[in-house]
């Protein structure tokens, strides 16, 4: 179980695919989990440095007294891409996790190289 602490939560991620490869974050929707992604990984794991996260107070990640902002939910997905070293990913939404994508591209710009809603 990988685990970090950021915003004052433990947030649960996965990384797959090679170090050196262009980074896509996956974000999911209401209260899923990571590993929810399983078909997009196993497609784009070859060639891309794939990292799906799960949301404060979903799946793995910590779940602090509510209730959560889509705003802090953007904050957590910048942190973790900053922990991990990554200046400019490719970001995927789906459902809840495509309002947080919009987030993330309008509070830190300079993390999103591109941006797929779902």
């Amino acid at each position: 179980m990988t685990t970090t602490h950021i915003n004052d939560i433990d947030i649960y991620y996965e990384e797959h695919g090679p170090a050196d490869g262009e980074p896509v974050l996956l974000i999911m929707g209401f209260m899923s989990h990571a590993g929810i992604w399983f078909a997009q990984v196993d497609a784009l794991k070859e060639r891309y440095r794939v990292i799906a996260l799960d949301n404060r107070g979903a799946g793995r990640s910590s779940a602090p007294e509510g209730p959560y902002t889509i705003a802090q939910m953007a904050d957590d997905a910048a942190g973790l891409l900053d922990y991990l070293g990554v200046k400019k990913a490719h970001v995927l939404g789906t459902s809840m996790g495509g309002t947080i994508t919009q987030e993330l591209a309008i509070r830190h710009p300079k993390v999103v190289r591109s941006l797929v809603l779902g």
